[in-house]
């Protein structure tokens, strides 16, 4: 009697099972429920790869692109246009003044040209800004691309020279040599750069929307032979080879240096340096994902990173008037400098090698700083280390 009857057993088994069929129910219940939720608030983009999932992803890297776009016209041109005024206007002119002019004058017009791409994105499907504003607006995002890169690879070059080259450097680093050197950098980034005037075109695309773009013509022959030529020169001259002749003159400056045990800690070299970092690492993953458009231009990769790449790219011409002020801040005194002050601390030169060039300098091209009006302040000395 002390054991429960068959009866017994069998009521508690279907009572066992009864419980498992309801837990089971629950739970995948509550499973479908969580994947639908789940389903609902992902991109389709994660879900599926088909056409329809674009509008969403599209929708993502429109907020994005327009909030970089913003960051780099507000910053870039308030920050380019201190920098211009401050080198170009408050200080005596010097070489690496003409230089970092150079870089802000084309930074400028570039943030310039990004306002009427934030408009397109703000307020409009379609391009409503004509054709020429088409052509001008690809032109100069890579003019100004080709200029940057050209110009840091000269100051690279400017700076091995004055290492290696001293007495070379001494008679004809000058006003004039720089700003004719200049002068010859803008006219190989414009000729880089006229391409994309000349292919790029207003048309209509779906739903009898006028677009701006490059691909048009290539598209509708279904060759995309010019196109990733144009890919490929963009990569190698505005990227690659720039790249390879500043890192050979940054190793060959640094070899120079420990020979003639010369401090390389100059302001206007941290500048230069970081400069040549913010410009690859802002351009750099730009590039590679245009090498990845050609090999696939449907890649997800591609539909997700180029947006976001191209912003970033966009964000060096506001990076470097950041630069000139942090490392013309003194932490110290930050609160009793002035702006102009800051700028002005970050573009003087130290040490007696460049001490002795600028001095060359000015000498040398002492009449044509009295007609330019760069000589308006007086020049800072130097600092003996």
């Amino acid at each position: 009697h002390c054991f429960p009857s068959t009866s017994v057993f069998a009521e508690g088994e279907r009572f066992s099972l009864f419980q498992t069929d309801v837990v089971k129910q629950t739970l995948s219940k509550s499973w479908a429920a969580i994947i639908m939720a789940f389903n609902t608030t992902l991109p389709k983009e994660t879900l599926t790869y088909d056409e329809k999932a674009t509008v969403d992803i599209d929708g993502i890297m429109d907020n994005v692109t327009i909030i970089l776009y913003t960051i780099t016209i507000i910053f870039g041109t308030i920050g380019n246009s201190v920098v211009i005024w401050v080198a170009g206007w408050r200080m005596k002119a010097n070489v690496t003044n003409v230089w970092l002019v150079n870089l802000a004058v084309a930074d400028l017009i570039f943030c310039f040209t990004r306002i009427t791409s934030l408009l397109k994105k703000l307020f409009f499907d379609y391009w409503p800004f004509g054709e020429f504003l088409c052509k001008f607006n690809g032109f100069f995002k890579y003019a100004n691309m080709f200029c940057s890169v050209f110009l840091l690879a000269v100051i690279s070059v400017d700076r091995v020279l004055c290492v290696w080259r001293p007495v070379f450097t001494r008679e004809r680093r000058t006003l004039c040599a720089a700003r004719l050197v200049s002068l010859g950098v803008w006219i190989v980034a414009v000729i880089f750069s006229s391409p994309y005037f000349v292919y790029r075109e207003v048309y209509l695309g779906d739903k009898n929307l006028t677009k701006c773009s490059l691909e048009v013509k290539e598209a509708s022959k279904g060759d995309n032979t010019a196109k990733n030529a144009l890919y490929s020169i963009r990569f190698l001259c505005g990227f690659l080879l720039p790249f390879l002749v500043i890192l050979v003159c940054y190793v060959l400056a640094g070899f120079g240096i420990r020979r003639t045990r010369f401090s390389g800690k100059s302001k206007p070299l941290r500048i230069l340096a970081a400069l040549v970092c913010a410009f690859f690492l802002c351009w750099g993953p730009y590039h590679c994902l245009l090498l990845v458009k050609m090999m696939d231009k449907k890649s997800q990769a591609v539909k997700v990173g180029l947006p976001i790449a191209k912003g970033f790219a966009y964000l060096n011409s506001c990076i470097n008037p950041l630069l000139y002020f942090c490392m013309g801040l003194n932490v110290r005194q930050s609160f009793r400098q002035s702006l102009s002050g800051i700028y002005r601390r970050a573009f003087m030169e130290d040490g007696p090698t460049a001490q002795s060039q600028e001095r060359t300098v000015d000498e040398s091209c002492s009449s044509n700083t009295k007609t330019t009006g760069f000589g308006q302040s007086e020049h800072r000395g130097f600092k003996k280390v």
